[in-house]
């Protein structure tokens, strides 16, 4: 089923394009429509495989609108209605990439072979890109690797795994896949993977205001690794601006899993980084900022208050309280336990019991 988005600011022209649409012997649906050009871009989140709009519109018009939604939606087609005194703007409109545009009246009979034309290339397209999924299916390990690095927000794995995708892609399927069908099929499968993690915001405002930066930015290059980079920065800021208001979650629930594993010898701040979804750095900084203190100063005071509560219980012995708070090496949890509390913890368990 091909979703299809209508963009005219005369409510009977609008109904009776949906009702022409739904009747079509092609499977179209129509998801959405509007009145002016800014309500439509909002129906975008639809995700639609068909737009069509009239050019004049109050307030955003139909050319303006095209313009934005090739912005956020570079695979979506456009079919473009006309009035009679407005042929220079399909003209426009064309130059624009436009599938076709119908002058007004319209008529049915026209209309419904337009779609028919319209359903011919999306069925060809959609062909195609499976043919260029193949591709990705190839290097899903890849893909999972930038997808996971972006959700840490480690800029420097981005950057080694884009080289070596960008490498793969140049050496194999350059001639074939064209940059644009590339970008937006690497695009949503790295926000999929983001929103199997929890995050959505293809549909928020930062996401838009970004792509259009980054398309006037890129237009003068013809650098594929470039044109990835420029939107994975994308994905990396939307990811920062979703977490804004979240870090804090995220911290607190790596402090949650330190306490409750402190006798786990191998817990570290790559581990507690992993829980909370960052890279080592960023987790670093985020943790100091909430805190007040490293992660790793953090752990040896939980396991040295632990360690000391233990020792006043007088149940078990100073090597096995070691165990239970996560040292592997005696010598190094005394010595520990000893630069905080003055005293070893031996020392300390024998003074305990002759009070």
């Amino acid at each position: 089923m091909y979703k299809v988005i209508i963009a005219d600011d005369e409510y009977m022209i609008h109904r009776s394009l949906a009702k022409l649409v739904e009747s079509s012997e092609h499977p179209f649906r129509v998801v959405g429509e509007a009145e002016d050009g800014a309500e439509a871009l909002l129906l975008l989140k639809e995700k639609p495989d068909l737009i069509i709009t009239d050019i004049c519109m109050p307030g955003l018009d139909g050319l303006a609108f095209i313009e934005k939604a090739k912005q956020v939606r570079s695979d979506v087609l456009f079919l473009v209605i006309s009035g009679y005194g407005e042929f220079e703007y399909a003209q426009r409109a064309l130059r624009l990439g436009v599938e076709d545009f119908l002058l007004k009246p319209v008529s049915p009979e026209k209309f419904q072979q337009t779609l028919t034309a319209i359903y011919h290339r999306l069925e060809k397209q959609k062909r195609r890109v499976m043919d260029y999924r193949q591709w990705f299916l190839g290097h899903e390990e890849l893909l999972l690797q930038l997808s996971d690095a972006i959700w840490r927000l480690d800029e420097k794995a981005v950057d080694e795994l884009l080289h070596k995708l960008v490498h793969h892609y140049e050496k194999e399927a350059a001639d074939e896949i064209p940059f644009p069908t590339l970008n937006n099929i690497l695009q949503e499968k790295i926000m999929n993977e983001l929103a199997n993690r929890g995050l959505s915001f293809q549909d928020h405002p930062i996401y838009r205001e970004l792509t259009a930066d980054a398309d006037e930015k890129i237009n003068a290059t013809s650098s594929v690794l470039i044109q990835c980079r420029a939107y994975t920065q994308i994905l990396l800021h939307a990811v920062k601006s979703s977490r804004n208001f979240g870090s804090r979650t995220h911290i607190s629930k790596a402090i949650t899993y330190t306490k409750d594993n402190l006798s786990d010898s191998t817990l570290s701040v790559q581990a507690a980084a992993d829980i909370a979804g960052m890279s080592v750095t960023y987790f670093s900084r985020l943790f100091k900022e909430e805190t007040g203190t490293s992660y790793v100063q953090y752990l040896t005071r939980l396991r040295m208050e632990k360690a000391k509560i233990l020792l006043d219980e007088q149940l078990h012995s100073a090597s096995e309280i070691c165990e239970r708070v996560g040292y592997a090496d005696y010598p190094h949890f005394s010595k520990t336990f000893k630069k905080i509390y003055g005293i070893a913890p031996a020392d300390y368990s024998k003074l305990h019991r002759s009070i």
